[in-house]
């Protein structure tokens, strides 16, 4: 008779109720490290559209207050090229002819009789209806 001693690497199992028994081990689980964050509040990409935004509305505002100073520009160069003798519109409406500039005034003459003269502010004259309007 031969016997022969086998020596296994992991111990036999054996069956108790008609369950394999197993052997358990308590190794410690593998360490994981927790995603990191990226940027903190915002993350990585948050701060990129709030700059992105930032120079959009930076590039509406100036295009929007340039236009605005070429306008003034244009109406200021207007009023300081008025003579006597000039027509003119105020901001009412009213259309006459200067007769007199002063520093900050300009005395229009308003009517068909020629005998009304009122001071006008310079900021007040918003055109010169015969210097806007070109013949055909």
């Amino acid at each position: 008779m031969n016997t022969d001693i086998i020596l296994a690497a992991n111990p036999p199992t054996t069956i108790i109720g008609g369950q394999p028994a197993t052997t358990t081990t308590t190794e410690a689980p593998a360490p994981t490290q927790a995603p990191a964050q990226e940027g903190g509040f915002l993350g990585a990409f948050g701060w990129n559209w709030i700059l992105i935004y930032i120079v959009i509305f930076g590039g509406y505002i100036w295009f929007i207050t340039r236009n605005n100073r070429k306008k003034q520009q244009k109406v200021e160069e207007m009023r300081h090229s008025l003579k006597v003798g000039d027509d003119v519109c105020t901001t009412g409406g009213l259309i006459g002819k200067i007769v007199d500039i002063d520093d900050n005034t300009f005395v229009i003459e308003f009517g068909t009789n020629k005998g009304v003269r009122i001071p006008v502010i310079k900021s007040e004259v918003v055109a010169a209806p015969s210097s806007s309007t070109e013949e055909v």
